[in-house]
């Protein structure tokens, strides 16, 4: 009797506070704050929509500083930073102009020419499947799948024939896509200009609202974050674009059609891990066929084997292995941010899961050093203590 009055004491002081009655009045508190956020829920709403639309340009500025950030440091050995960030934006500016008097122009081509030919290749690719099958005992289950799929097609015409209005409504959400995309093109380096010239007074600036006795956390935390952030975004944009390089010139070297348009989609698509390199791959296999059954084989062995040097070799000296997240867990990231923001949360789904996996070890290793003050003679818990050695002891 007497310990357990004594485990009892100890959780009360565990929980911060003198008294049994301390935890009752906790509870209490706690489905009063629950109760009342619900029946003022509505007025969170807006904080939701500010939130929403302010994301994708504050990640992609994010990206821009990070990607530029480490040229910056090193003209500003030589030159002032704001003039050294004015620099650069000039030569990414007259880039972009170049680009769209040569390379666009071609790109925008091939583009409309693959989107006008895509129906037809489609239609040959499946005619050619079924002429291969029929030649197989499998050749009335796969004309029965290629039948459903055709029900399916016409069901979907039909159906947006009829439900218009939901025809409106979705090209609505693709105008609202299209806004957001525009908007996040135009605002993000705007906002990357102003921390590239000052990186360090937003910082400074929440700094000094935290109060003093948690700053050291707190600066342990930001660094790590920094880390692990600049180590991903860098390393995702530069092996994206290694491995359209590539794509691009073995494509060329094979004699794929569209070889500018398949690199540039799987290079652009490997920010989504795992999942984005496949979606470029059907489409150029199509294309593949189309030519011949050779160039089809010849497509297939240059993809994986491309695939399998870029895992193996680029992938680990670009970024490394400093997130440490398992594939299942990527995975399953992916479709949870995909539903949750869409686009953006499948693109930037890894680095916020990321922060939040970060804060997460770090209020349970605070909880772990909490209960060995009060329960270790009862057994303590291992690794109570929160380090950046932890993060980045790996990287040496």
């Amino acid at each position: 009797m007497e310990k357990n009055t004594k485990d009892s004491s100890r959780l009360i002081q565990f929980l911060g506070g003198k008294t049994s009655y301390y935890i009752l009045g906790l509870l209490i508190m706690i489905a009063l704050v629950i109760y009342f956020f619900q029946q003022i829920a509505f007025i969170f709403n807006p904080l939701v929509v500010i939130f929403v639309t302010t994301l994708p340009p504050v990640l992609f500025a994010l990206v821009l500083y990070y990607l530029l950030d480490p040229l910056i440091q090193r003209l500003s050995q030589k030159l002032s930073r704001n003039l050294s960030v004015i620099l650069v934006y000039v030569l990414i500016l007259l880039v972009i102009g170049l680009g769209s008097i040569w390379l666009i122009p071609f790109l925008q081509h091939q583009t409309t020419t693959l989107i006008n030919q895509l129906p037809d290749l489609l239609q040959d690719f499946q005619n050619s499947v079924k002429g291969f099958l029929a030649q197989t005992p499998f050749s009335n289950a796969f004309n029965d799948f290629f039948a459903s799929i055709d029900d399916l097609t016409s069901n979907i015409t039909s159906f947006i024939g009829e439900y218009w209005q939901s025809g409106a409504k979705s090209l609505g959400n693709l105008f609202s896509a299209v806004t957001t995309t525009f908007i996040t093109l135009f605002t993000g380096p705007i906002i990357a200009f102003f921390l590239l010239k000052n990186p360090h007074k937003f910082y400074q600036s929440v700094l000094g609202i935290i109060p003093p006795k948690f700053r050291t956390d707190f600066r342990t935390l930001t660094k790590i974050a920094n880390q692990q952030l600049g180590a991903f975004l860098k390393g995702q944009i530069i092996a994206s674009f290694i491995l359209g390089t590539v794509y691009w010139v073995t494509f060329l070297l094979i004699g794929l059609e569209f070889a500018s348009i398949l690199a540039i989609a799987a290079g652009l698509l490997c920010i989504i891990p795992y999942i984005g390199p496949f979606i470029a791959f059907f489409p150029g296999l199509i294309i593949a066929f189309q030519d011949s059954t050779f160039m089809a084989v010849k497509f297939v062995i240059v993809w994986f084997v491309v695939q399998l040097l870029h895992g193996d070799l680029v992938i680990p000296r670009v970024m490394g292995d400093r997130l440490q997240i398992h594939p299942i867990t990527i995975l399953i990231v992916l479709l949870v941010m995909g539903d949750l923001l869409g686009l953006m949360g499948v693109i930037f789904g890894i680095p916020i899961y990321t922060l939040l996996k970060l804060f997460i070890v770090f209020t349970f290793r605070k909880f772990k050093q909490r209960y060995n003050t009060y329960y270790g003679d009862q057994g303590m818990y291992q690794k109570s203590e929160f380090s950046e050695k932890d993060y980045f002891e790996q990287d040496k």
